[in-house]
């Protein structure tokens, strides 16, 4: 009795490591931001900071289920205290959503353009 083995070998690509969630929201916003506001990353608390027409928005980002520690607790109300908008947000749309709300308008994403352009189509044909 023999028994007979195959083996087949193919080649993976190699995948390249994924960006923490704050930086991908970063690259993003400063994309989509425009050219009167600035985006950066901030060491500490909070994560990222926008500027905008003399305005300034720090976002943090926070897992579900995380908390704030003592210590940035104290930071964020030291700096809301000084006059800066402070948010936490969950996820990067959530983030985003905060963005808008402050009044910084975004350019256009793409699932933005194509909603609108179906919108448009739809109300042609009435």
């Amino acid at each position: 009795m023999s028994t007979r083995f195959g083996l087949n070998v193919e080649k993976a690509r190699k995948r390249e490591p994924e960006l923490p969630v704050e930086k991908r929201l970063l690259a993003d916003l400063q994309a989509l931001l425009p050219k009167e506001a600035m985006a950066l990353a901030a060491p500490g608390v909070p994560g990222i900071l926008i500027c905008h027409r003399g305005r300034a928005l720090g976002l943090h980002l926070l897992a579900r289920g995380d908390r704030l520690s003592y210590a940035q607790t104290n930071a964020f109300v030291a700096l809301r205290d000084a006059g800066m908008r402070i948010e936490v947000a969950r996820d990067a749309v959530q983030a985003l959503a905060m963005v808008r709300e402050m009044g910084v308008p975004l350019k256009e994403e793409a699932r933005h353009s194509l909603r609108d352009v179906f919108r448009q189509e739809t109300r042609k044909r009435k």
